[in-house]
């Protein structure tokens, strides 16, 4: 943490300034000590992030698979352009849009799409509930652009108003209270900002195919530990690696055989990853769609009417897929 961040910070229960103490530095970073915002009210610096909410939450799943497999959708990492053509098509900005503009990722995980923020330019504030943050820090911590905190999206340690652009992908659906998610997040957006969902639909493909499978077993999974929620996703992923061997290079026909399957495959079909990376990424993905504590997807109508009662102004729909909305609060 840079010694200046403290002054972009506020209490998340009073919105209160914070006062830097006990502070150990290294580099010119601040990797420990207290956040005070009043008598009895302080917050722990632990490996250089902030830390606003206790160790252990319900996304201790997400916190578990991003330290896991911390690199692996990294664009840097894996060769692709994966990340970066899925956040631009999700948000439909433009990279010159965000240079030297202030951003928030809410629930970046391992920063998959902080790094593409921060290849454009932006300065980035990057938000998660769980210790993922740590995995996001060591990935993309040499850059001066970045910050990492540990928060809730209930209770975001910022004044509000605070960011030009506020993005939250893949993480609504997972929060306990979708509409507080989004309407506590939107509060973040600067007059004249922008704000980015990516959510997951709740429509007639949620009872096919890989969606389908995911709603069926997840009563199941749900009573497993987070170990055995990983080992059946890996026996699910080896028994349907045959198939998705031969049908991820056979086009459309090969896209449709990979939906039917009850693992998360379809949508990496055309990624130019190695078979090991590929393997990889679809037991991430398939431990990501059965282990998580809140799976809530929405409709996009609800979730725009959501951000018209809140005064933004809704963009027309994007085509990406799910839920892919983007709105702007307006200057005055």
């Amino acid at each position: 943490m840079k010694r200046e961040f403290p002054g972009r910070l506020a209490c998340p229960k009073t919105c209160a300034s914070l006062r830097l103490l006990d502070e150990e530095e290294s580099g010119g970073e601040i990797l420990s000590g207290r956040l005070v915002a009043g008598e009895g009210t302080s917050y722990d610096i632990v490996g250089g992030i902030p830390r606003f909410v206790p160790a252990s939450n319900y996304a201790d799943s997400f916190g578990y698979q991003w330290k896991k497999y911390a690199r692996l959708q990294l664009d840097s990492q894996n060769g692709s352009t994966f990340s970066r053509e899925r956040f631009y098509s999700i948000t439909e900005w433009k990279e010159e849009d965000l240079r030297g503009k202030r951003v928030l990722d809410v629930g970046c995980g391992a920063g998959r799409f902080a790094e593409i923020a921060l290849a454009a330019g932006a300065d980035v504030v990057a938000v998660d509930l769980s210790q993922a943050v740590e995995a996001c820090r060591d990935n993309l911590g040499a850059s001066d652009r970045l910050e990492v905190v540990q928060a809730s999206i209930y209770e975001l340690p910022f004044p509000p108003g605070s960011f030009d652009f506020v993005y939250c992908i893949g993480v609504i659906q997972h929060t306990p209270d979708p509409k507080r998610s989004i309407l506590d997040i939107a509060k973040m957006v600067r007059p004249g900002g922008r704000l980015g969902y990516w959510i997951y639909e709740r429509d007639w493909k949620s009872y096919l195919g890989t969606v389908g499978f995911k709603y069926l077993f997840r009563p199941w999974t749900k009573t497993l530990d987070r170990d055995g929620v990983e080992k059946f996703s890996h026996v699910l992923e080896s028994l349907c690696w045959p198939i998705n061997k031969i049908a991820r290079k056979c086009g459309l026909p090969g896209k449709i055989v990979m939906r039917m399957l009850p693992v998360a495959s379809a949508y990496l079909q055309d990624v130019p990853l190695s078979d090991e990376d590929f393997r990889e990424w679809v037991r991430l993905d398939t431990f990501d769609m059965y282990s998580p504590a809140h799976d809530h997807p929405q409709k996009y109508a609800t979730v725009a009417r959501w951000l018209d009662e809140a005064g933004f102004a809704v963009d027309p729909r994007h085509p990406h897929g799910g839920i892919s909305i983007t709105a702007r609060r307006p200057s005055s």
